[in-house]
């Protein structure tokens, strides 16, 4: 995220907009935002901020004429979070908060246990700290997930909880 601020460090507004295309995967391409394929207004963006549109379109245009953002915000794309809806697909759903955004091998440890279960990993997503006060990993399995699995992901090195749903 460091080298989109630096983009929009004058313009708050505007670094909020980006912010939020980040974060929603909400891609810019050809001056237009878009939700993969499906075009979306600047002013329900705006809206949704609350931000004038003006700030939605400047954001565009800053993104648009610069190379580097360019190449990040045409490339992204929206990817559902099954963590939300875990119970209604029979699945089972891990929270992971680490003790740091920092530490590597987690997920490395955390699926590793899982195979050795027999637990088949379907997503895994992470938030990261830039855009919510916690980082957090979700990690969303094809059944329920044994207790076992809980106590051996405490161990983990770099696991401060672990939540089962």
């Amino acid at each position: 995220m460091w080298r989109i601020k630096k983009h929009f460090q004058n313009y708050s507004s505007q670094q909020k907009v980006a912010k939020f295309l980040l974060e929603t995967g909400l891609k810019v391409k050809d001056g237009k935002i878009y939700c993969n394929e499906i075009l979306m207004s600047p002013v329900r963006i705006s809206r949704v901020l609350d931000v004038d549109r003006r700030t939605v379109n400047a954001t565009i245009k800053t993104i648009q004429e610069n190379e580097e953002l360019y190449n990040i915000y045409s490339n992204l794309k929206t990817t559902a979070f099954f963590g939300e809806v875990a119970r209604e697909i029979d699945a089972g759903l891990i929270e992971i908060i680490p003790t740091s955004a920092e530490e590597p091998g987690i997920i490395a440890g955390v699926t590793q246990i899982l195979a050795d279960l027999d637990v088949i990993v379907r997503q895994c997503i992470t938030r990261e700290i830039e855009f919510h006060e916690k980082a957090k990993i979700f990690i969303t399995t094809d059944t329920s997930v044994p207790m076992e699995a809980v106590e051996r992901i405490k161990e983990i090195k770099g696991v401060k909880s672990v939540t089962i749903y």
